[in-house]
């Protein structure tokens, strides 16, 4: 158990509290209270203010869903439209491309992918083996 732990078992129990403070005067317990009392109100601010943005939200959520029913729309419209857009996905996108290799049994393969990045061992192993590159194998840019 860290010292963060231990601290707050003793602030939650009344009899350990008691302990605690037994030799302190009271003005000094005063200033304690005082300070706990003023971070609590900061808490409960900042409590509020996340209260009111959470219903601010969900005002703003209820308007434009009654806009939407008003228009004849409904949340499955927007996936239609909503496909298009770009994915959540960090960084740049890739460019996917079609390749096509022979495996080592003569049968042609076909593989989804970048030209960068990991590839499967067999699709590695016919670039290896023909001293090909991957461009070389482009079918289709997709």
């Amino acid at each position: 158990m860290n010292i963060f732990e231990e601290s707050l078992n003793v602030l939650k129990s009344k009899v350990q509290l008691r302990k605690l403070f037994q030799d302190m005067h009271v003005e000094d317990i005063q200033r304690v209270i005082s300070r706990i009392e003023s971070i609590h109100e900061e808490k409960l601010e900042a409590l509020k203010e996340v209260e009111q943005e959470q219903e601010r939200k969900r005002e703003a959520i209820e308007a434009v869903l009654k806009e939407m029913q008003d228009k004849g729309l409904d949340i499955g419209d927007l996936a239609v439209v909503g496909k298009g857009a770009e994915s959540n996905r960090k960084g740049k996108t890739r460019q996917r491309y079609q390749f096509e290799y022979q495996a080592e049994d003569g049968s042609t393969v076909t593989w989804e992918g970048a030209t960068t990045g990991r590839i499967p061992a067999e699709f590695s192993a016919y670039l290896k083996r023909t001293g090909k590159e991957r461009k070389d194998c482009i079918v289709t840019e997709l």
